[in-house]
């Protein structure tokens, strides 16, 4: 599993950017979109064979830029979809929920180096997470206020169930809690668990229907469009039948 680390130096030549590189997976999906990534935020989906796990925001402890702001960290893991990796990933996601990654991601982020701050990757290889259970997937999708309560429930989710699959959970992100993202945002992304502080409401609002296209659905649409002109020619034609009896008594 690929990891990489976005954070900044103390000086103002040492601007925000990721450690090895920016994950290609964030600009093919466009991932920023979804989520307010200056504020505690986290996404994880599924992505053509490839898993995501993405973190942002957590504040370090002592490190502070030259104009005296806390420096935040952001930390995304990239990995092939199979079992152990979404187990994995599940666990730490659960760990960021309950606000608990902040302090282990800080120790593994240093000033110093090229770009201002050095990462120890190995630290983050080797965080120590608990073991999660295998139930299956709950399927339906919620969107709720990002509250403690709710993120415990994710938390929670993620670690007694597996991560939904199949038609309409590919290509999406499965989970999403952010900041500043409205309703309609959240919806339009597809969410399977979405939490932001513009949804209305305490608890989880009602299951909403998930919006995504699918192929069985065109070609329904393709069948019943097909149906629609058949019909119409059926009943041109048979609108035609009493004007060419009228021409034909006509005619005789």
């Amino acid at each position: 599993m690929k990891i990489y680390v976005q954070s900044r130096g103390f000086s103002q030549d040492y601007d925000y950017c990721w450690l090895p590189e920016v994950p290609p997976i964030l600009r093919q999906y466009r991932i920023n979109d979804v989520i307010q990534s200056e504020s505690p935020s986290v996404v994880l989906g599924r992505y053509d064979n490839r898993l995501l796990l993405l973190v942002t925001g957590l504040e370090a402890s002592e490190r502070a830029d030259f104009q005296g702001r806390k420096i935040r960290n952001s930390v995304a893991w990239v990995g092939e979809d199979n079992e152990a990796n979404e187990q994995k990933l599940r666990a730490i996601a659960a760990y960021a929920l309950r606000g608990l990654l902040d302090t282990d991601l800080d120790k593994a982020v240093k000033f110093g180096g090229e770009f201002g701050f050095e990462v120890a990757f190995d630290i983050i290889s080797h965080f120590q997470v608990d073991e999660v259970k295998q139930f299956n997937a709950k399927l339906e999708s919620k969107i709720g206020r990002n509250s403690e309560y709710l993120r415990n429930d994710i938390a929670y989710e993620l670690e007694e169930r597996c991560l939904p699959k199949g038609n309409g959970f590919n290509n999406i992100p499965l989970v999403v809690v952010t900041g500043i993202k409205s309703v309609n945002a959240l919806k339009q992304a597809n969410v399977w668990r979405g939490l932001s502080n513009l949804v209305p409401g305490e608890g989880w609002l009602e299951p909403y229907k998930k919006s995504y296209s699918s192929e069985p659905a065109l070609a329904s649409s393709s069948q019943t469009h097909q149906k629609n002109n058949s019909l119409v020619f059926v009943l041109l034609l048979m609108s035609l039948i009493p004007v060419a009896m009228i021409l034909f008594l006509f005619i005789r």
